[in-house]
């Protein structure tokens, strides 16, 4: 294991006494979806960042470790990275606008299916962006937020674009007209200076959100379940995070195999079959040996397992 790779592994152990309780709350979640049966899920977000998986080279052969992410919207310790990531995402395309603005459009609750509901958000809004008020917007992303409530879903989406004024009454009229809904909600506001753009932007990049009520989880997986909740148009559908940086900015090349340097010839092993087919088998085991595609962490295993001190549990 190279030096980088062991130094990755030495500070999540050691961020693990500050971060124990989103630990927890991760197997928490873990054991919620092991409890009603979805088994596979379950594994993923348990093992994730508390395990390693094998990552091997095709060019020279090697292989190595690294902490694994199980990338799933409902584990908590992943859906936060991403919201983070994708705020920065959003605010370095605020960096390319003008005029920047945060639009809040909501549905009402509905006794229809929440994928329904999220679907016909995204038709009502394709509507929208057709609308005259939206002639002279450039382009920008939007982010749908759907929160479980007793009497159903709170669906809403928020957009952040480059466009000019649009009174609140004018696109209050145009939603109402769209969605066939006597009384819409509708919140425009403008992002002035940096540090406003920098809250649109955190705030437009919420998507999951985590309840005590494990039932509420299992509701917002199966609502969101295959659905896209974040998508960019017009002048910056599909852009990439390096294409939005300004110039001159330094963007981190692509992970080189740490052994032979080569660049796009690494993968995780797990992937062998779909990446070789019939051949993997000999090949895995050529390559690899007696060495498991992945392995528990025993140190954050232990960290998390060692009962809280009393004065913890006070504060």
């Amino acid at each position: 294991m190279t030096t980088s790779k062991n130094r990755a592994r030495e500070l999540l152990i050691a961020s693990i006494p500050k971060r124990k309780k989103h630990f927890q709350r991760k197997r928490a979640v873990a054991n919620t979806f092991r409890e009603h049966h979805f088994d596979e899920l379950a594994r993923k977000i348990y093992d994730c960042q508390e395990t390693e998986q094998l990552v091997c080279c095709s060019n020279c052969g090697s292989h190595w470790y690294v902490i694994a992410k199980c990338r799933q919207r409902v584990c908590p310790l992943c859906a936060y990275e991403e919201s983070q990531k994708r705020a920065a995402y959003l605010l370095a395309m605020t960096h390319q606008m003008k005029n920047v603005k945060l639009l809040t459009l909501t549905l009402p609750r509905s006794e229809m299916q929440a994928k329904d509901q999220i679907r016909n958000l995204r038709r009502f809004f394709s509507k929208l962006r057709r609308h005259i008020l939206f002639k002279q917007v450039i382009g920008g992303a939007y982010q749908i937020e759907d929160k479980t409530k007793p009497d159903g879903f709170h669906i809403h989406m928020h957009i952040l674009f480059d466009g000019p004024y649009m009174p609140r009454q004018l696109i209050f009229t145009a939603w109402k007209e769209i969605t066939d809904v006597d009384a819409p909600q509708v919140d425009i506001r403008a992002a002035h200076d940096h540090g406003a753009a920098q809250y649109v932007c955190k705030y437009a990049a919420k998507s999951a959100q985590f309840y005590d009520d494990p039932q509420d989880i299992i509701r917002w997986y199966l609502a969101t379940k295959g659905q896209r909740l974040f998508a960019t148009f017009g002048k910056w559908y599909n852009a990439k995070y390096h294409e939005l940086m300004p110039e001159g900015t330094f963007i981190p090349a692509p992970q080189p195999c740490p052994f032979c340097k080569t660049i796009g010839q690494t993968f995780y092993a797990r992937d062998g079959p779909f990446r070789f087919g019939k051949d993997w088998l000999n090949i895995g085991n050529a390559l690899l040996g007696s060495d498991p595609i992945d392995r528990p962490i025993p140190e954050i295993k232990d960290a998390l397992d060692k009962p809280q001190p009393k004065s913890d549990l006070a504060a």
